[in-house]
């Protein structure tokens, strides 16, 4: 896998937004108190680290409950991502209110409200698609940015 820079892009145009975030490397095993139910197996309150060829944290994959369909596919309900820097500190927060991930392509999309929450902006939406290997994230419909001091910004000449 290629890696990308730590850099993102923000494009908003006709009611959608993509944000590269960078490069991380999604696991495939999720681990927790995992329990057959009929077709799938459910688990509750669960955690997946995953770490870059470095041995470096760069994410962590929260959900209060998840159904591993038999398609493979995990029906995650309550589902937070959160993205960690080269000095293990947040840098960026995710959070959904349910989400299908995809354990091989290491994708997820979800038709629910998104929050994206860095430390100068926040982006909401409704609907998202994210592609691991890209680290790009499409939101499907009503994409608002804020950014935080832009204001500031702008009074003082220009952005900083």
């Amino acid at each position: 896998m290629k890696r990308l820079a730590r850099k993102w892009r923000l494009a908003v145009g006709s009611g959608m937004a993509t944000i590269v975030l960078g490069t991380v490397l999604w696991g495939v095993g999720l681990s927790s108190d995992a329990q057959p139910a009929g077709d799938y197996q459910t688990i509750r309150g669960f955690e997946v680290p995953e770490f870059d060829r470095d041995n470096r944290l760069r994410s962590k994959l929260f959900g209060d409950f998840a159904r591993i369909l038999p398609s493979g596919l995990v029906d995650i309900t309550n589902m937070r991502i959160e993205f960690f820097d080269d000095d293990r500190r947040v840098e960026m927060r995710v959070h959904a209110e349910t989400c299908l991930y995809d354990r091989v392509t290491r994708n997820a999309e979800s038709e629910t409200r998104v929050r994206i929450a860095r430390e100068n902006m926040i982006i909401t939406g409704e609907g998202f698609r994210w592609n691991a290997e890209d680290g790009q994230f499409d939101i499907f419909e009503d994409a608002k940015v804020v950014l935080k001091g832009a204001l500031r910004s702008v009074e003082k000449g220009g952005f900083e």
